[in-house]
């Protein structure tokens, strides 16, 4: 288990964050793969836990930049 600290990131940069996020998570899933057909399913498995949390950072960092994008534009001018 990964423990992280929470970090502020500018909504804008979330979506940078979520895409870097969600290359990393496809790095990870054709290095699963690699691993899998040299017959090494344990291996394989971890990096596609890690290829999962690495997409759903990139699902809530992407929710996150746009919930506040639609708080910033609700907001009474």
């Amino acid at each position: 288990m990964i423990l992280e600290a929470p970090v502020k990131i500018a909504s804008a940069n979330r979506i940078v964050v979520a895409s870097l996020a969600e290359a990393m998570a496809d790095e990870l899933t054709a290095a699963a793969h690699a691993h899998r057909q040299e017959g090494w399913p344990e291996t394989a498995d971890g990096l596609l836990d890690q290829a999962r949390h690495h997409r759903v950072q990139a699902i809530r960092l992407r929710a996150q930049a746009g919930a506040e994008d639609y708080m910033r534009a609700a907001r009474p001018r």
